[in-house]
């Protein structure tokens, strides 16, 4: 037994020598540390098992040219050997990249957002890069007026912070820039955020279609704001005109506001486990001049409120249940599945015959069609009559490469139930 592990290593050994011996010679050219790969893939992200030979030149961090197993050129990368992401592409075929090509796309990105999208017309608030989408992985940022809220996914945006930030302050009305990323991001990618780059706690107000929000860039969830959701929340205010509206895991209060703000609600209950949020959505209530007895702010699990509602037969016309990611590793599949088959069957219970549910997931690992089945055995669990009306994602500031499709993160299903 003793030689297993020993017999294991060999066996490792051996294979990763074979699949280098299948890879062809490299004739490397220009300035730029290289990378062998022992497979291609078309995706934005490369993981470890598919890198052969390195340079070694190369540091971690460092912008390098990628072949494939034949030798030819492949593309141009970022390199970490200490992350699961070995390999962060940025861009396919014979031309190398240089280090000018982050400021260049940072300003095709803001290009896009204010000449293109025209967001300017209607928010202060939005996404300017998103990470794959905008040809940055390991990036994005988020505008709140003067202020851009950048964050860090990856060792190689965080060694080019000076450089991302001259860019982003080489914008129109960008006047301050901090930094943030999770402390699990810092520890799989292997770099430590110096506190004094972030400011103390600090809020501010943005507008979205006339209406005023506060936010904490801070310290608040992500970076304070979720901009994905904008056309979403627009889009609800046309179901809630005379309607009791239930707003599960409200967080600053967005989806409620809306529909009492704009959508003529008859009144709006907003529940969120996280009592700072709760006080939050309450201030936005305020700031908005929305009725203080028609909109109600609930500190609460949602788990045992739904089921509490239940008992009561209390009942809601529209119920939108957008919880906080329920999925964030593989290893977390199965029971975050669970979670959202429980809290939909739940929320199904609390709408009346004829009433809406627009209930959503910002888990990338549950793609569209396994939340579609979710929906449906929760319904069917629920003995309800599920009629999907309209399927929409995050909105157009959260644009998509077609090769990396794991950037469609947000699924939102609008049901009229029956």
């Amino acid at each position: 037994m003793d030689q297993l592990p020993n017999q294991g290593a060999a066996t490792g050994k051996r294979e990763i020598i074979s699949a280098q011996a299948r890879m062809a010679p490299l004739q490397p050219g220009g300035p730029l540390p290289w990378v062998q790969l022992r497979n291609a893939a078309f995706s934005a992200a490369l993981f470890r098992k598919m890198v052969g030979r390195i340079d070694p030149r190369a540091r971690d961090g460092d912008l390098v040219k990628v072949y494939d197993r034949d030798g030819a050129v492949f593309g141009t990368a970022f390199l970490n050997r200490k992350s699961q992401i070995a390999l962060r592409m940025l861009g396919f075929g014979e031309t190398p990249l240089a280090e000018t090509f982050l400021e260049q796309r940072v300003a095709e990105a803001a290009a896009l957002r204010r000449d293109v999208l025209q967001l300017e017309k209607v928010t202060n608030a939005y996404r300017l890069i998103y990470a794959e989408g905008d040809g940055l992985p390991g990036l994005i940022v988020d505008v709140f007026e003067h202020l851009a809220v950048v964050g860090l996914f990856s060792l190689a945006m965080f060694q080019r912070a000076p450089q991302i930030e001259k860019a982003l302050r080489s914008l129109p009305s960008i006047e301050r820039v901090i930094f943030r990323a999770d402390d699990s991001i810092q520890r799989a990618e292997g770099f430590h955020i110096d506190p004094s780059r972030t400011l103390a706690r600090d809020s501010l107000v943005i507008t979205e279609h006339d209406l005023r929000f506060q936010i904490d860039p801070t310290c608040g969830h992500k970076t304070g704001f979720f901009c994905d959701q904008r056309e979403n929340r627009f889009a609800l205010t046309a179901f809630t005109s005379g309607r009791n509206v239930l707003d599960l895991c409200c967080y600053t209060g967005g989806f409620g506001i809306y529909a009492l703000g704009r959508g003529n609600a008859a009144a709006v209950t907003a529940v969120d486990l996280d009592e700072k949020a709760v006080a939050l959505a309450r201030r936005n209530a305020n700031l908005n001049r929305l009725a203080a007895n028609r909109y109600e702010t609930v500190h609460a699990d949602v788990f045992p409120y739904l089921r509490q509602m239940g008992r009561n037969n209390r009942h809601f016309d529209v119920v939108i249940l957008d919880p906080p990611k329920l999925i964030g590793r593989r290893e977390d599949f199965s029971e975050g599945r669970q979670a959202y088959f429980d809290l939909n069957k739940l929320a199904m219970g609390v709408v009346r015959p004829g009433g809406l549910l627009l209930t959503c997931s910002c888990s990338g690992l549950l793609d569209q069609a396994e939340f579609l089945n979710v929906i449906r055995g929760a319904g069917r669990s629920a003995r309800r009559r599920v009629q999907i009306i309209r399927i929409s994602g995050a909105g157009p500031d959260h644009p998509v490469m077609n090769d990396f499709l794991e950037g469609i993160y947000l699924k939102c299903l609008w049901c009229q139930l029956g």
